[in-house]
């Protein structure tokens, strides 16, 4: 006020144009986009691997034969909740759901390329059933929006509650959703499979926050996201 009174102007605070802050938003989208990508990816390519150890399941109960549905590809799939968490952390959920979205644009870009170009003919045939492959994708754009959701609703301290529960909610939305699919074997080991499943994302949220800790000084919040 002093400054005010003695004829002294404040100097105007200058912004960013559009251009430039979608420049800067373009920029900070790449490395999570590229990491969804990445790990969607594995996740496809390990869908046929079996996990070995997953055979001891049989002898706790004789309904979990995870020969078939107990794969490297289900191992690596959580992994999507710990970049996303590391997301928005950084940038905030506004951010974060852009890059969920542009990843699954790129990927359904993808697949169209790849059939336009008759490298696969028949995708219901050779890679996955159409009525599958969509009932996944919901599944997983919602245990997305689930956990991006709830780390923004809990980022504060604790530190570890924001991560671990939004990691958690978002592997159970998805187990869900995808095991309650039409098209899902609905027999006997469903609740089974379901528990083994659902302790698997408890696993991994439990898991992930060692690396989320470690990071935590690496990657701060930006300006006007803090906690978490």
């Amino acid at each position: 006020m002093r400054m005010l009174d003695s004829g002294v102007d404040r100097v105007p605070v200058s912004r960013p144009g559009f251009l430039a802050r979608l420049v800067t938003a373009l920029l900070r989208l790449i490395v999570p986009v590229a990491a969804l990508c990445a790990t969607l990816a594995a996740a496809f390519l390990l869908r046929e691997v079996p996990v070995a150890e997953a055979r001891y399941l049989a002898s706790l109960d004789p309904r979990l034969d995870a020969a078939e549905w107990m794969t490297w590809g289900l191992v690596v799939l959580p992994a999507v909740f710990f970049i996303l968490n590391i997301t928005s952390r950084r940038y905030g959920p506004a951010l974060t759901l852009t890059a969920a979205f542009v990843a699954w644009l790129l990927i359904g870009g993808a697949l169209i390329l790849v059939l336009y170009e008759g490298l696969i003919v028949d995708f219901s045939e050779e890679v996955v059933p159409y009525p599958e492959a969509a009932a996944f994708a919901g599944a997983m754009a919602l245990a997305q929006l689930v956990n991006i959701l709830t780390f923004d609703w809990l980022r504060g301290i604790p530190w570890w509650k924001a991560p671990f529960l939004a990691a958690l909610m978002g592997g159970i939305a998805f187990v869900v959703t995808f095991s309650m699919r039409p098209t899902a074997p609905w027999d006997s080991a469903l609740i089974a499979r379901l528990i083994v499943e659902a302790g698997l994302y408890f696993s991994w949220a439990l898991l992930q926050l060692v690396p989320t800790g470690m990071l935590r000084r690496t990657i701060r919040p930006l300006s006007g996201f803090g906690g978490a």
